[in-house]
């Protein structure tokens, strides 16, 4: 217990949050209200902002990247990402112009574009899958993509995707 009273101090609190004026630790942000990690951050030089959202289950990562224009916020892609043992291949991309971001709509695209991947492979192996079974399956795991960080039985690859998010 005293090892852990020593780990939580005021110099991690201070690594996280430094006080104004100190660089900040880059470290991927977990934001609740969208259920995913804020990894890259920018702003262009027209003064719009940038950010690349991740979500991720036990079988893929979503990775959302998202324009702040003026007042409004557009959705620039979406993309899906399996792991294959040892790191992350893209399995789906679509790309969005002027498209105002809108989180039915975000999984509604990630629902079709895990669809549209388990189709094309079930096809290319000669395999017949009831389009049923391939929809119930793409919908479990963009669910278990919104599944919060935050909850006590969060249960995922962490550690093999936390190098993949520091990337980003």
């Amino acid at each position: 217990m005293a090892t852990l009273t020593k780990a939580i101090n005021k110099n991690l609190f201070d690594n996280i949050l430094p006080t104004f004026g100190t660089p900040r630790i880059h470290i991927p942000v977990w934001d609740e209200s969208q259920r995913m990690f804020i990894c890259d951050e920018h702003e262009s030089a027209s003064g719009h902002r940038y950010y690349c959202g991740v979500r991720f289950c036990d079988r893929i990562v979503m990775v959302e990247k998202v324009g702040l224009y003026h007042n409004w916020t557009y959705i620039d892609s979406i993309e899906l990402y399996a792991f294959n043992g040892t790191k992350l291949e893209l399995i789906q991309k679509r790309d969005y112009d002027k498209t105002f971001r809108n989180e039915d709509f975000i999984r509604t695209e990630s629902m079709q574009m895990v669809k549209d991947f388990l189709t094309g492979i079930a096809k290319t192996q000669r395999t017949y899958v009831f389009e049923e079974q391939v929809a119930l399956h793409a919908k479990s795991l963009i669910d278990g993509c919104y599944k919060s960080f935050l909850d006590p039985d969060f249960n995922t690859r962490l550690t093999q995707i936390l190098p993949s998010l520091e990337q980003r």
